[in-house]
């Protein structure tokens, strides 16, 4: 799969699409075909190296994205897969796939597109935008 990361702290110059393996989800995880990425205050500024709480570099960035749950680990409802759901992710986002945990993934309103659904989560978290319902999608397991 295909990712953007960041090699070093900077502007755009330092971000590389660079070919990695595909992540496997564990338990209680989802593997998310994503579609599409945001881009917030904080991947830019964890880019820049002004950002707290940003990762180590080189890293992917990303808190949030859409898309399809392709595979999911134990004790994950298997009726998710091939569902269109929107992911909390704390970085690694800017992928093609991502795994996220169960309790991070919320269903993707049927009227929003997926680029709108990825630009949800991360504000809606940080209280900067009107909240929008989402419906959890990450459904009870047997656990």
């Amino acid at each position: 799969m295909r990712q953007v990361v960041t090699t070093r702290n900077g502007g755009i110059e330092v971000l590389e699409v660079q070919e990695a393996l595909d992540p496997r989800p564990g338990k209680g995880d989802a593997l998310i075909q994503v579609k599409a990425a945001g881009l917030n205050f904080a991947d830019i500024l964890a880019r820049q190296g002004l950002y707290p709480d940003g990762p180590a570099k080189p890293c992917v960035m990303g808190y949030e994205v859409s898309g399809i749950v392709e595979s999911v680990g134990v004790d994950v409802d298997r009726s998710l897969i091939g569902k269109p759901v929107i992911a909390l992710t704390r970085f690694k986002g800017q992928a093609e796939k991502v795994v996220v945990h169960k309790q991070q993934l919320f269903e993707k309103p049927e009227s929003l597109t997926f680029e709108q659904a990825a630009a949800i989560p991360l504000p809606e978290r940080k209280g900067t935008r009107p909240r929008h319902r989402l419906p959890h999608a990450g459904l009870a397991s047997s656990s």
